[in-house]
């Protein structure tokens, strides 16, 4: 882009505001195509595809059809299209994860296409930045949603919830078509691994620029740790930028330094100074007093930050995969000052302080929560566990503290204080995106500055009223027409 005054002059053409990857499919290809195309780095969610993509396939969907079609590998976009209509498949669950490799080859390549269908679809009809949410903890799927992703050639991997040490060794092992093994990934307890040497990807590849990193993190310690890191075991890379997020965004947020509750010790405010002192460019991301406005936008590029991420507006707009259904209601109660954003320490099974919305008929009730029983069939947050046979052998396992609680403490590795208060993410998460919301109650997730929405905009007008109609009219021009 040429927008090149002082206050937008862009580093590799990188856009001054993100809009955030959020939930399962609320961040959708729709929503990240509208934002790019207006000059936004717009960011798709990485978490759920299979069965977010699966399901539109299945529903007979064009324009996901049309994007598998232009998969480079034919077997790929075989399977996934078997669940169109007519297809073999078409009647079938979506395969989920399985820690035999047999079993569980399908779903890494059903991923891969997912992850390659969502952002092909996001960056379709425009020359904007398009980015991928990768979440860390959702560790089964973190490989092949970047392979996927990059393959369609992703223009940034932001990577929260949790620390993604291994993610330049990651880029450089896909873009040289190197299986990958990971025993466990960082940060987490999950083994994962991902064949794609018979793919063969690199002549792909090498004709794309590799993607920009971005890990979102939430103190000066892991932002150190990863430039220390990423330097000393993979030949001195840097990420492109921080994502800073304060701990009043929306969806995970780190744990409290203290292990108990947030305080000033937490706040971007106590740390931001320090993590601009590293050299490295700096998104903030999270609550604002405006809200995510033009003002607040600009006082962060005043104290030196590169942009800025803005997520509850956008999860709140028009154009995002929330039900329509959802989003009048938190629209309506914050209207009428009854909406509350809870951070639910025990909620997620990734162990994460979790942001909910108090919405009625979802499972921020307590009697909906009751009359749901526990399930765990999805298995995007599941974890490794090792059981020693009879024979002397070990079988791994995958458990989640979302399933039901005899499964649980069957496979081992599991302790029953983890149960309580759980809440099964995947099946809630895409519930609120309108994905077998016929069997599943919804979870509604924003940050604090979701209660500051009171009327329904389109993402053009949030992005107009962030960036001025003047920039986004030029960006559009420049970034739609033809060069």
């Amino acid at each position: 882009m040429k927008l090149s005054n002082a206050s937008t002059r862009l580093i590799d053409g990188m856009p001054r505001l993100i809009q955030a990857g959020m939930g399962i499919h609320i961040s959708s290809a729709r929503l990240a195509n509208i934002t790019s195309r207006l000059g936004a780095l717009g960011v798709v969610s990485g978490a759920g595809l299979r069965h977010v993509v699966v399901e539109q396939v299945r529903a007979g969907a064009t324009e996901a059809i049309a994007a598998a079609r232009t998969f480079p590998f034919a077997r790929y976009v075989e399977e996934l299209l078997a669940f169109a209509p007519g297809g073999s498949k078409h009647r079938s669950a979506v395969p989920v994860d399985h820690p035999e490799p047999r079993l569980g080859a399908l779903a890494k390549r059903l991923t891969t296409i997912c992850a390659y269908v969502e952002v092909a679809m996001a960056k379709k009809g425009h020359r904007g930045k398009v980015g991928i949410n990768v979440m860390w903890k959702c560790a089964l799927s973190v490989l092949p949603t970047i392979y996927g992703s990059m393959l369609a050639g992703v223009d940034a991997l932001v990577c929260g919830a949790g620390v993604p040490m291994e993610l330049p060794g990651i880029v450089a092992s896909i873009r040289a078509g190197k299986d990958l093994s990971y025993t466990p990934l960082t940060g987490t307890d999950t083994h994962t691994h991902l064949s794609i040497a018979e793919d063969d990807p690199a002549p792909v590849l090498a004709r794309m620029e590799p993607p920009k990193l971005l890990p979102i993190v939430s103190n000066f310690a892991f932002c150190k740790r990863i430039l220390d890191t990423w330097a000393k075991r993979y030949d001195g890379a840097r990420p492109f930028a921080f994502v800073l997020e304060n701990h009043a965004a929306g969806g995970h947020n780190a744990p409290p330094r203290n292990k108990v509750a947030f305080t000033e010790t937490d706040d971007l405010d106590s740390y931001f100074d320090k993590v601009l002192g590293l050299g490295v460019p700096v998104y903030v991301a999270g609550e604002f007093p405006g809200g995510g406005s033009r003002r607040d936008y600009l006082h962060w590029l005043d104290r030196g930050a590169y942009g800025f991420q803005v997520g509850s507006r956008f999860a709140l707009c028009s154009d995002s995969g929330m039900r329509p259904d959802l989003r009048d209601a938190v629209i309506e109660a914050n209207r009428r000052g009854e909406s509350e954003v809870v951070t639910d320490l025990r909620l997620s099974p990734t162990g994460y302080p979790f942001k909910r919305v108090t919405v009625p008929g979802t499972l921020s009730d307590p009697r909906v929560y009751a009359a749901r029983p526990r399930a765990c069939n999805r298995m995007h947050l599941a974890r490794s566990v090792f059981q020693e046979q009879s024979d002397g052998t070990v079988k791994e396992a995958y458990i989640c503290p979302a399933m039901p609680e005899k499964r649980f403490l069957s496979l081992g590795g599991g302790n029953p204080a983890d149960l309580e208060g759980r809440v099964c993410l995947c099946n809630a998460l895409l519930s609120t995106a309108g994905f077998y919301s016929d069997v599943e109650p919804p979870i509604v997730t924003l940050g604090e500055s979701g209660l500051q929405v009171k009327e329904l905009l389109s993402a053009r007008q949030v992005m107009e009223e962030i960036l001025t109609p003047e920039y986004v009219a030029q960006a559009e021009k420049e970034l739609t027409e033809p060069t």
